[in-house]
């Protein structure tokens, strides 16, 4: 293998990877191993099927199908309007609707309103927010430089 190709594969082993173990997989577990109770074998099957099976089927889907982006594939399904309306919806859950928020909010639950207990949650809310997305939208536009 040569030294490029094997990068490559390596970089894409590190990305999807990082797109399935986020941090609800390190913390959700032992949150349902103790919600379970004597039911800790089927809690943990079902955690298993959904947070490592379906995502492993939807690469498996993804590769086999030989399509090169999502719309393509899910075109398939009916063309060319479930396709679109699909990618469109899936992207804005995955991204602005639940991601984007819960970085915010994660990193305030941790960082900053242990220190402001005294004061409204929800102005120190609003000024954080304003404060993250502005120096992430800073941050985002310097990385060129």
């Amino acid at each position: 293998m040569s030294s490029k190709k094997s990068i490559s594969t390596i970089t894409v082993g590190f990305m999807l990877f990082a797109l399935f173990f986020g941090a609800g997989n390190l913390i959700f577990p032992p949150l349902l191993g103790q919600a379970s109770g004597d039911h800790l074998l089927f809690a943990n099957l079902g955690f298993i099927f959904t947070g490592v099976g379906l995502p492993v089927l939807a690469v498996l889907a993804l590769a086999v199908s030989g399509k090169s982006n999502l719309q393509s594939l899910a075109s398939q399904v009916s063309p060319p309007v479930y396709g679109l309306i699909f990618t469109i919806v899936l992207y804005l859950t995955i991204g602005p609707l639940f991601a984007l928020p819960r970085t915010n909010t994660v990193a305030y639950e941790i960082g900053i309103a242990p220190f402001f207990k005294n004061f409204s949650s929800n102005w120190t809310l609003l000024i954080f927010t304003v404060l993250f997305f502005g120096l992430t939208l800073y941050f985002s536009l310097q990385a060129k430089n």
